[in-house]
């Protein structure tokens, strides 16, 4: 405990010099030198090596500084926020709906979710908690229909003793240029200045944020909730969302971006397309080939840039690029936190499933340095855009382990399978050159 406060304070100490204030000390985005390889993870930018968990605390703090200025914007500060709640029944699904509302200043914006309470008793503290992104009118990823429904795996982890939370993203900021919903409307977008522009990423992990707000504010307690025990999830650019949030709010105790693809959890330095798979140990063929392209940085600065700052759009190539995204897994890492990254494999060509395993296996060595290795995780199945029922059975029996205190041998799941094993287990030979120094033998 003592341990985790310095780390706190050391990267609170590090705001002044790597926060807002200090950005003129940062080259423009067009002027970044281009990195040869992957930029190091493990070496602070004077040259030093990171060795101890106080080293990492500074580290992180970079890190934090480089993907607010020229990747997703800065996250505002809290302290200037009033927040209340209000919790609903809601008529069409028997659950409840909370209004969440947050003043800045003179501007004040609500949003709301709809939250699905187990009817097994909680636990002792409450119950633990996944928010999905997944509005409450949403389409049915199978029957393509639109329904207004609790989404299925918010259903199912209710079914498990998990209150499930469909989070609509688009009552925070709508998925479109337009900067529309409630957090553009405390923070206008500022056309004329990409230093201080915020893209939708960073607006819906807000959004998260402000649930976890609501919950530690009294809302918690009032749906008998536990506000330290959140899971958060999210698919394709729900999935970038939650890659996000994670990184952004040290509170999420478990961060499942599943098929996020570039600007998520998949590396924009590699590519496979055109590759050959060996998917026998998924039920699929012994030979599959890639035959998709892998989402292109033009896209995620062209049609897409409003996900992202202003200044994204201006970084000249991918290897200007002064992060990649091995780094954003690695800022999930602490003692009390878990990642567990869901992919497909057939279905995600564009979203480049090798490169997301190589951020996963490239920021193990940040786990293993604060002591918490095994809470590293990557899910692959064969097919689907989705965090399917198979895996959010993984990912709940996981969290009864590690959240509820379960004795992992009454885990009906094998948790071994949870390591990126399509890659590192069955396909070794023909991974990208990058994945050698995360191959033990």
């Amino acid at each position: 405990m003592f341990k985790r406060l310095f780390l706190m304070m050391m990267s609170l100490s590090l705001l002044p010099l790597y926060g807002a204030a200090a950005q003129d000390a940062w080259p423009a985005p067009e002027s970044l030198p281009e990195v040869e390889g992957l930029p190091e993870l493990m070496r602070l930018q004077n040259g030093q090596p990171v060795k101890t968990p106080e080293d990492w605390a500074l580290r992180r703090a970079e890190l934090m500084e480089l993907y607010s200025r020229y990747m997703y914007g800065y996250m505002p500060d809290k302290a200037g926020e009033t927040l209340t709640y209000a919790i609903a029944d809601d008529p069409d699904t028997g659950s409840k709906l909370m209004t969440i509302t947050v003043t800045a200043g003179e501007k004040t914006a609500s949003f709301s979710v709809l939250v699905t309470l187990p009817k097994t008793p909680a636990p002792q503290g409450g119950y633990p908690y996944f928010v999905e992104y997944m509005p409450h009118h949403y389409q049915d990823w199978f029957t393509k229909q639109w329904v207004t429904a609790v989404s299925p795996n918010c259903a199912l982890a209710a079914g498990r003793g998990y209150a499930g939370i469909n989070y609509d993203p688009s009552q925070v900021a709508q998925d479109n240029k337009t900067f529309f919903g409630a957090f553009y409307t405390l923070y206008p977008y500022d056309r004329a200045d990409p230093d201080a522009q915020r893209g939708t990423l960073l607006a819906w992990a807000w959004g998260i944020s402000k649930v976890i707000d609501a919950m530690e504010l009294g809302a918690g307690a009032e749906l008998n909730i536990n506000p330290a025990l959140s899971l958060v999830g999210g698919v394709s650019r729900f999935g970038k969302g939650a890659a996000v949030a994670g990184a952004y709010d040290e509170r999420i105790r478990v961060v499942i971006p599943s098929c996020s693809g570039a600007g998520g959890i998949a590396m924009y330095r590699t590519n496979n397309q055109g590759k050959t798979y060996n998917l026998t140990s998924l039920g699929g063929p012994a030979q599959w080939v890639n035959e998709s392209r892998n989402e292109p940085l033009a896209n995620l600065q062209g049609g897409e840039g409003y996900w992202f700052c202003g200044n994204f759009a201006k970084i000249p190539s991918v290897a200007a690029i002064p992060v990649d995204q091995h780094m954003l897994a690695a800022l999930v890492a602490a003692p009390e936190r878990h990642m567990i990254i869901v992919t497909g494999i057939t279905s995600e060509g564009w979203n480049n499933t090798e490169g997301q395993c190589l951020a996963y296996a490239a920021s193990q060595p940040v786990w293993d340095l604060l002591g918490c290795g095994g809470q590293n995780n990557m899910i692959i199945h064969l097919d689907g855009h989705a965090i399917l029922p198979s895996d959010m059975a993984y990912i709940l029996d996981y969290c009864d382990v590690h959240l509820l205190g379960k004795d992992p041998a009454e885990a009906a799941s094998d948790f071994s399978q949870m390591k990126g094993n399509l890659f590192l287990e069955h396909n070794r030979e023909g991974l990208d050159g990058y994945f050698a120094p995360y191959l033990a033998q």
